[in-house]
């Protein structure tokens, strides 16, 4: 699969000019991550105090510069003779409503209106980087949607109002019907009625008067820019922010706020509860494999019969500890050969480290030779029960071939005394 968009674009702090369609003319880079977003705000050029910056968080990687009143236009352009009469309509419609707005200027009519649902040529901006972080993840993913990051765009608040023509594009109000622009440090910039959206209307400006180099991304960066940041992990990004006190009670201090703070808190704690759900049944679920696991390999499995030559012949080598434990373990695919012959001759230099001298005629030492060769077949996963029965046929093989070479009968107890076993098998 294709890598997202903002993949092809340069890293934080290297900006350039990408697809028209998604960022528009406003120069972009990207970010690794969320995280990476609020180590890129410690940089000095968003830390300058003659340089200040504003921030705007958008859900939308592809969502573009735009107002309310502009998204009902073609292009983002207002038509100066809808926005004028729009703002009339509002001044009527407000009276014996509450709030006198005949007193107030045209911007202040426009925030407040913004504020209550009206459409506006007004864009809502903010002098903080995380505020506006938190507008980008705000809102869940719209299923269907693709959307692979979401986006910051950034202004250069001191730089335009250094240019006497852009100078009344942004606006802070002062008019205290607004508290969430208090606690939200927001700020509005005014898209100029007629011909041109934002965007333009900075940029024809700043290249008419030769302030930038239009075709120098990093030039036009100064001044107006876009960050892309990964649509991942949105919930550990909010969870972060809320220790910042950056969530809806805090920015919207109405009850429009603490509803949603209360909304994101019931949401929190089912989606809480599900993942906890889930880990208790991956947990169980990987309890019950480990139970069956254990189960199976302490399950009783019938040895292969034994052929008694192989243990009365007494040989030792590689082939007969080969053959006999191809017999005791069966000829399945789970014990190929090639594995048995190896394990062979670790057998063969496991009796010649531990056994003694005179080992089968001592209990103690038969035992913990048995001991020893149950444990190596225990740990290549062998069949407890027949681990244990493979054992007792090493033991005896070893056995036998110790007698043969030292020409000791094995004995007997029985009745209160010995009896010697001749290699018939008869008694003497």
């Amino acid at each position: 699969m294709a890598d997202p968009y903002f993949r092809s674009l340069p890293l934080f702090p290297t900006y350039a000019v990408g697809d028209v369609g998604i960022d528009g003319l406003v120069p972009a880079c990207r970010v690794e991550s969320w995280e990476a977003f609020i180590e890129a705000m410690r940089s000095p050029d968003h830390n300058k105090a003659k340089g200040e910056i504003v921030y705007r968080g958008q859900a939308g990687h592809n969502w573009h510069l735009s107002s309310t009143l502009g998204r009902v236009f073609d292009g983002g352009a207002v038509p100066a003779e809808h926005q004028a009469n729009l703002l009339s309509q509002f001044r009527l419609a407000m009276r014996g409503r509450g709030l006198d707005v005949s007193n107030l200027d045209e911007q202040e009519i426009w925030a407040f209106g913004q504020h209550h649902g009206l459409r506006t040529p007004l864009i809502d901006w903010t002098k903080s980087p995380y505020v506006a972080l938190f507008f980008a993840f705000d809102e869940p993913d719209v299923e269907g949607v693709d959307n692979a990051s979401r986006a910051v765009f950034c202004l250069n608040m001191t730089a335009i109002r250094a240019d006497e023509s852009l100078s009344e594009i942004i606006f802070e109000p002062t008019h205290h019907e607004n508290a969430r622009l208090v606690n939200q440090a927001g700020l509005f910039t005014i898209t100029p009625s007629g011909r041109d959206n934002l965007v333009t209307a900075i940029l024809n400006e700043l290249t008419e008067n030769e302030v930038i180099d239009p075709s120098d991304p990093m030039d036009v960066a100064r001044f107006i820019s876009k960050i892309h940041i990964p649509n991942e992990h949105r919930v550990e990004c909010l969870n972060t922010l809320r220790k910042m006190n950056i969530h809806h009670a805090n920015l919207f201090p109405d009850p429009g706020g603490a509803s949603k703070y209360c909304n994101d808190w019931l949401s929190r704690v089912i989606e809480e509860e599900r993942r906890g759900e889930l880990e208790a049944q991956a947990l169980e679920q990987r309890r019950l494999q480990a139970q069956a696991e254990v189960q199976e390999r302490e399950r009783e499995v019938l040895p292969v019969p034994l052929d008694p030559r192989v243990i009365t012949d007494g040989e030792i080598s590689v082939e007969v500890i080969t053959d006999l434990l191809q017999s005791s373990l069966g000829h399945g695919d789970e014990f190929p050969a090639e594995l048995l012959a190896g394990w062979a001759q670790k057998i063969i230099n496991l009796y010649e480290r531990t056994a003694g001298t005179d080992w089968p005629e001592r209990d103690a030492a038969r035992a913990s030779l048995k001991l020893e060769f149950r444990k190596f077949l225990l740990s290549n996963s062998v069949n407890k029960s027949v681990a244990e029965t493979c054992a007792l046929h090493l033991l005896d093989l070893f056995e036998s071939n110790w007698r043969k070479i030292n020409n000791r009968p094995r004995q007997q107890k029985g009745a209160g005394f010995f009896r010697i076993l001749e290699s018939s098998g008869g008694a003497s």
